[in-house]
């Protein structure tokens, strides 16, 4: 199921606290949407007031973290390949908390060793 779509400015938004807005009171809430070419990211109905992004900088973020939008794509393959990023996340070759403290431990227990001579 889609998480993202983009306001199309008429629909009434519904957010996860239960607060309703017509589409007056929410454009009053976020006036940079009525800017030319601002497109607001939301999430789907029911509760679509769940996110309020700005489309080009939520785009622009993801793509620096590593989604795989490209040029040429419709605002609809971006949003999905976004919604792609976040269900599957890259591995990171980082050593985790887990790892780290296991290494520290075994640093303790051999430097506490006497010395060889």
């Amino acid at each position: 199921m889609k998480r993202y779509q983009i306001w199309n400015g008429t629909d009434s938004i519904i957010t996860p606290s239960g607060a309703q807005f017509t589409a007056q009171e929410w454009g009053d809430k976020f006036p940079w949407v009525r800017a030319p070419g601002a497109r607001m990211i939301i999430t789907t109905p029911p509760i679509n007031g769940g996110c309020a992004e700005y489309f080009d900088a939520f785009m622009d973020l993801r793509r620096r973290q590593g989604a795989a939008i490209t040029d040429g794509m419709t605002d609809q393959e971006i949003l999905a390949a976004i919604e792609d990023w976040e269900d599957n996340p890259p591995v990171s070759n980082e050593p985790t908390v887990e790892e780290r403290t296991a290494a520290a431990l075994e640093f303790l227990a051999m430097n506490s060793l006497p010395d060889q001579v």
